[in-house]
């Protein structure tokens, strides 16, 4: 027994020592001593941290990244990405460019265009129709239209003579409820008598322009300005013209202020044979 015992242990060191040389092959082999807290247990979790020493490249790759990059870089790319297609939601700011678009919208904008200047295009205007009963003679007309004639201060001679009543320098609206009821029982209305009778001289010259009226532009054709219209200054030269002294311009622009060559003139109907 004592010599199998002793045969069994011999062969333990021998085998002891053989794998002590193997070991010390293996390690002048790799060139580094280990120590056995060295050697890593490969049943371990890998790492989750990237690694520290990555190295940038200096040129872009072909093809785009499926991930993005850990450092992405502080400035953009030189060159903007260009598309044809619209964007989906309008931009902050309008585009710096002078030309309108290829493709106007079909929809207007929110707010107008506001312009303090006014359009190109003259105003419309219409010229009532003319009451043809205030130019025939006094003595032409039948009773009942002489008693509304004299309800509206007019006698024989204020009658035939255009421009002598002053009823005639009052507008529509600066008659009295009974003025414009004898008025209209002779055929007037407020447009008619503001310009057949009283040629829009009531008015000031600030309400000539306003879309009630229109006629701003006649008066100025004629010379008329805020300073003569208010008698801060003389008259326009066309004032103090018979009606075949003025231009054709300036005639034109007093037909449409419901002149014509006798109620310019301001003769006498009777005199002169009607109109």
């Amino acid at each position: 027994m004592a010599i199998q015992l002793s045969r069994r242990i011999l062969g333990q060191s021998k085998m002891s020592r053989l794998f002590i040389t193997l070991w010390v092959l293996l390690t002048i082999v790799d060139g580094q001593p280990q120590t056995q807290g060295d050697i890593i247990d490969s049943t371990s979790p890998p790492t989750t941290s990237p690694v520290n020493d990555i190295i940038d490249t200096s040129t872009p790759t072909t093809s785009p990244t499926v991930t993005p990059s850990l450092r992405p870089s502080s400035l953009p790319s030189s060159i903007p990405t260009l598309s044809q297609a619209p964007s989906r939601e309008p931009t902050d700011r309008p585009s710096s460019s002078a030309t309108p678009s290829q493709n106007p919208s079909n929809v207007p904008s929110m707010s107008p265009t506001l312009s303090f200047t006014p359009s190109a295009a003259p105003i419309q205007y219409s010229r009532p129709t003319r009451v043809d009963i205030r130019y025939i003679p006094w003595n032409e007309l039948d009773p009942e239209n002489q008693k509304i004639a004299m309800n509206l201060d007019y006698t024989n001679t204020t009658w035939n003579k255009y421009g002598a009543n002053p009823i005639e320098e009052s507008s529509w609206e600066d008659l009295t409820t009974e003025q414009t009821g004898n008025a209209s029982l002779l055929g007037y209305d407020m447009k008619s008598w503001d310009c057949w009778i009283n040629h829009y001289e009531g008015y000031r010259w600030i309400d000539m322009g306003q879309p009630f009226i229109q006629v701003l532009q006649w008066f100025t054709s004629l010379g008329w300005d805020i300073q003569s219209w208010t008698g801060k200054k003389e008259a326009p030269e066309s004032d103090f013209k018979t009606w075949y002294e003025l231009t054709s311009e300036e005639r034109f622009s007093a037909a449409q202020l419901c002149y014509f060559r006798m109620t310019w003139n301001e003769v006498e109907v009777f005199s002169n044979g009607g109109f």
